[in-house]
């Protein structure tokens, strides 16, 4: 069974909020866009996966997703709405600021959950969830926000956790933004 990818971004000025001492709100906007492209361009050349949906508080203009209306209710409860209505097929859960990902950090992943059940890649701090994946229908309690990894990973404790870099470099903070940018990163 395809794989359904779901990638959260807010889209607006209110976006990558936490940079907002080192960019302004324009330059944050472009950069979360040009973030999600990229993550989404991935997840497209994925075999496993099937279908891309955008979940956002306004349509995402990508050729390659649907979109999926954030009604304002919290990541979490939006997470969970989506995965109702899309039955218990399997699901990846991406967020959108994962500029170094790459195919095979996606290919492990999945890997990981088929064998599994279930799989997330946490940040660089370990602490976070930045993808999770469900390949069965079982009942998850999505709990993204601080100190995920360990609340996902009480509702399976031998879920595999990966930590590639691709998968764990995300954009929130000025650090994550100098990690990066030493990494090639041109923003």
């Amino acid at each position: 069974m395809a794989w359904t990818a779901l990638v959260p971004i807010r889209i607006g000025i209110a976006g990558k909020s936490r940079l907002e001492k080192v960019m302004d709100a324009a330059v944050r906007e472009k950069l979360a866009v040009t973030m999600a492209h990229h993550v989404i361009d991935v997840l497209t050349h994925c075999q496993a996966i099937g279908s891309v949906a955008v979940l956002s508080n306004m349509p995402f203009l990508h050729p390659a997703t649907t979109w999926a209306k954030d009604w304002g209710r919290g990541l979490n409860p939006e997470i969970s709405a989506f995965r109702i209505a899309s039955g218990p097929a399997p699901l990846l859960v991406m967020h959108a600021d994962l500029p170094l990902l790459e195919e095979a950090d996606v290919e492990a992943l999945l890997a990981a959950a088929t064998g599994h059940g279930i799989a997330l890649a946490t940040d660089r701090a370990g602490e976070g969830t930045n993808v999770l994946a469900l390949a069965d229908g079982r009942p998850f309690a999505f709990r993204f926000g601080p100190g995920s990894r360990s609340l996902h990973c009480a509702q399976d404790a031998d879920m595999p956790v990966l930590q590639r870099c691709g998968l764990s470099a995300d954009l929130d903070t000025p650090d994550d933004l100098a990690f990066l940018r030493g990494r090639g990163l041109q923003f």
